[in-house]
């Protein structure tokens, strides 16, 4: 193979791979994805807490927050043609803005149901898409 060739080949294959479904445009990376994973897992330990003591900033604080990663998530899940995730992502998203601006309200049963079915859709994304392989979670 001639170094020409060779030049191309690896270009394309290049291009391939910074246009794959990995980086796909509008989705956050799979870096981006677990830093965000992580970040929601420590609000979920935080928020009983937070909600027992009426923490109405925080919880709306974080609530915003996890809504925001949510969001960025479905184009992350859709990128990967993962139907189920995406819908997961894009309902966790609306439930965690209502969870935010029933905080902010003082409605602290709608705060609960709200990170509820945030929960809920995290148990049946991490059952269907997530396994453990030694100390660290990977994507099935």
């Amino acid at each position: 193979m001639t170094k020409k060739a060779l030049f191309t080949l690896l270009c394309g294959a290049t291009a391939i791979l910074l246009n794959s479904n990995l980086l796909a445009a509008g989705s956050p990376d799979l870096e981006n994805f677990s830093k965000g994973m992580k970040r929601v897992g420590k609000f979920a330990k935080e928020q009983k807490a937070d909600q027992e003591a009426k923490n109405a900033d925080k919880v709306a604080k974080d609530t915003a927050e996890v809504a925001k990663i949510y969001g960025d998530m479905v184009g992350f899940w859709k990128g990967r043609k993962v139907d189920d995730a995406a819908k997961w992502s894009e309902e966790s998203s609306a439930a965690a803005t209502a969870a935010s601006a029933a905080a902010k309200a003082g409605d602290w049963d709608k705060v609960k149901a709200s990170i509820g079915a945030v929960q809920k859709n995290c148990k049946g994304c991490h059952e269907a898409h997530r396994e453990k392989e030694g100390d660290v979670y990977k994507i099935k």
